[in-house]
């Protein structure tokens, strides 16, 4: 048994419209002036509507206002009854409800099965035949008349073949009413007649009718009819289906009135793989100034067609025709990062956030998009809202290390790094792997404190899983030189460099390195062959490989080798290293070859 028990119900009635009846518990103290005095009381109770005196004239209903307002109170009861499991009490209300609006199918259906279960299969027969006797226009009732026998089955062979013939006599009455065909197509797919449903649309397609919303009902029961997913028969029966969607789109009216049949059309086409005339469909609409929706669906198309650029033009359209889409910016953020164009996603990410409210994930990307685009001012005053409104949270404290560090302020990126360090150490100790401490190693080093960088590279090398050999051999050359650099440990230095070297041999970088140990222990021989090898393995070298050939003409000039030094310094500079230290060095040698 199918019991409603909505909070709020709609029945719609004949005379037009639909009324909302609240659910039991609400308004029935106003509808139901009875007085329940206990529990035998209550079940005595005669709940039907009580007699009064006749409003004066000027306050009385119109006949069918009074009719709505007897049938409202006749629902509210019957909800209140089968929410109290009084069934058959409830059913007398349901009864007289149906009176009002017999081709309710809802209503109809469920007063018919609470019939069935508590009274008799032909007592529900015989209330749903009155529906239609009181409705006989309305193809509804005829259809909850076959909904019924056929969820509720008869042996009688008659009674069998009876909702065969309703269907097929209520097509016949209305041949022109789309929800009568797609019925009739339903209960002919379900009782395996398939040629039978296949006939009825046929039929119908060659109506004259001038509703694109008939013809979508149609499509969507013809794609029941000839199911797309077959592959065997796709191309068949897409031209069988696509009939009716063409026949939509031939009616529906010029300008924007139509759109809402042609973006029906193009998510068909969507659904069903057709994306070249999804596309096509969906320009033709947003070239005529059609719906947002329309250029949503033509901006996934153009994406899963690979035309990105036409994606992401159509997109920053979207988003200043929608500006508080949230939905929308944040693909605009997506398509900008994809692109790495990082300084264009930041308005769009601050946007999103404004609009829809951000968690401390949409933040942090917020940062990351920030230290990206070298915004590092606006990014510490991100990270000072941030770190209030996440106390508990290190990521902030890192941002504001990274943009502090990008612009030189030493002590203030040391503070943040180390605030992040204690928080992530005692709460979130996946944040504080090896990558963790190799940037806390490098904000101390750059900030001149050398001995507690080389203890949080060393503690990066330690917590370096076995796997990371590329991590692992980075840390060790960089602590390796910069030791060399500072003239200290020199031993501890070769070691580290020489075991990124075991790591990951080939590597210019780490072979500039070693080079580099041995020009600090006064070998200037192997010091030479090393850096060479080092500058050999570079095909196409850039500005930072200056300091390569600035070790070159160093050794050189160890070696008394004036000119040859000279030749070198100047190739460096002519590289124009970024690094101002080595550009300085450069300098020097050069007057120092002369």
């Amino acid at each position: 048994m199918i019991c409603l028990r909505p909070a709020k119900r709609a029945i719609r009635f004949a005379g037009g419209g639909f009324l909302s009846f609240p659910g039991p518990g609400t308004l029935l103290g106003l509808l139901l002036p009875v007085a329940f005095t206990g529990l035998h009381a209550a079940e005595r109770a005669d709940l039907s509507l009580p007699r009064i005196k006749p409003p004066p004239a000027d306050l009385q209903l119109r006949a069918e206002d009074s009719a709505i307002a007897e049938a409202m109170a006749h629902y509210a009861t019957a909800l209140q009854l089968e929410s109290a499991g009084k069934m058959r009490e409830a059913l007398t209300h349901y009864r007289e409800v149906a009176k009002a609006d017999p081709a309710n199918n809802t209503l109809t259906g469920h007063t018919a099965e609470l019939i069935y279960h508590y009274q008799s299969r032909a007592e529900a027969v015989a209330f749903l035949e009155k529906c239609i006797a009181a409705r006989p226009d309305e193809p509804a009732v005829y259809l909850n008349l076959v909904r019924f026998l056929t969820t509720y089955v008869s042996e009688d062979p008659f009674e069998k073949d009876r909702g065969h013939r309703i269907v097929d006599q209520t097509l016949a009455r209305f041949p022109r009413r789309a929800d009568v065909i797609t019925f009739a197509v339903q209960f002919h797919l379900t009782i395996a007649q398939r040629e039978e449903a296949v006939k009825i649309l046929d039929q119908a397609s060659r109506l004259d009718i001038s509703k694109p919303s008939w013809w979508l009902a149609l499509g969507r029961a013809a794609q029941e009819v000839w199911p797309l997913a077959q592959t065997e028969m796709r191309e068949e029966h897409a031209r069988r289906v696509n009939v009716f969607f063409e026949k939509a789109l031939g009616h529906a009216a010029q300008g924007e009135k139509g759109d809402a049949a042609r973006l029906s059309v193009a998510e068909y086409y969507v659904l069903t793989n057709q994306l070249d005339a999804a596309r096509s469909l969906c320009e033709k609409i947003v070239a005529s100034g059609g719906s947002l929706q329309a250029r949503k669906l033509l901006f996934r198309l153009y994406e899963s067609s690979e035309q990105p650029d036409k994606a992401l033009a159509l997109l920053e359209e979207i988003v200043r025709l929608a500006p508080d889409d949230v939905e929308q910016r944040r693909l605009l953020v997506r398509a900008h990062e994809s692109r790495e164009q990082w300084a264009q996603a930041v308005p769009h990410m601050e946007a999103a956030i404004r609009i829809g409210g951000g968690d401390a994930s949409e933040y942090q990307a917020l940062g990351q998009l920030l230290l990206q685009s070298q915004l590092y001012e606006k990014l510490i005053q991100l990270c000072e809202r941030t770190t209030r409104l996440y106390p508990d949270n290190p990521v902030f404290h890192l941002h504001a290390a990274f943009a502090q560090r990008s612009l030189q302020r030493w002590e203030k990126a040391i503070q943040s790094m180390e605030r992040a360090a204690s928080m992530a150490e005692s709460g979130q100790a996946e944040l504080v792997n090896h990558r963790f401490y190799f940037q806390f190693g490098l904000t101390l080093e750059r900030g001149g404190r050398f001995d507690d960088a080389g203890r949080m590279f060393e503690k990066a090398i330690t917590l370096t899983p076995k796997d990371e050999v590329e991590d692992a051999a980075n840390t060790m050359n960089y602590l390796g030189y910069m030791w060399l650099e500072q003239g200290r440990h020199l031993d501890k230095a070769g070691e580290l460099i020489r075991k990124a070297n075991e790591l990951q041999p080939g590597k210019a970088a780490y072979i500039d390195s070693l080079g580099w140990w041995h020009f600090k222990k006064g070998d200037y021989g192997h010091a030479l062959v090393e850096l060479e090898r080092a500058l050999s393995l570079l095909t196409n070298p850039e500005p930072d490989d200056a300091e390569i050939i600035e070790h070159i003409a160093q050794t050189h000039l160890k070696m008394g080798n004036k000119a040859k030094a000279r030749e070198w310094f100047s190739r460096a500079l002519g590289m124009k290293p970024p690094d101002p230290k080595v550009l300085r060095r450069i300098q020097e040698g050069l007057e120092a070859s002369r």
